[in-house]
């Protein structure tokens, strides 16, 4: 899964986070089933993009 995984591909997954986060952030007062699914999912996408990160960063010091 994160065999190809690109720089330019870390950078949006982080800024989709984000805009998860936020997403939850200003729906959370009128609509928080809404809310808890961004929040959730935005949550197990950060996990995810660390993992890839690691991995990344460990095929970056492998290369070198």
């Amino acid at each position: 899964m994160f065999k190809d995984i690109s720089k330019l591909q870390l950078v949006l997954s982080f800024f989709m986070i984000f805009i998860g986060f936020s997403q939850a952030f200003n729906n959370w007062g009128e609509k928080r089933t809404l809310s808890l699914f961004f929040l959730t999912s935005s949550t197990l996408a950060l996990i995810l993009a660390i993992i890839g990160l690691i991995v990344y960063r460990k095929r970056q010091i492998t290369k070198d």
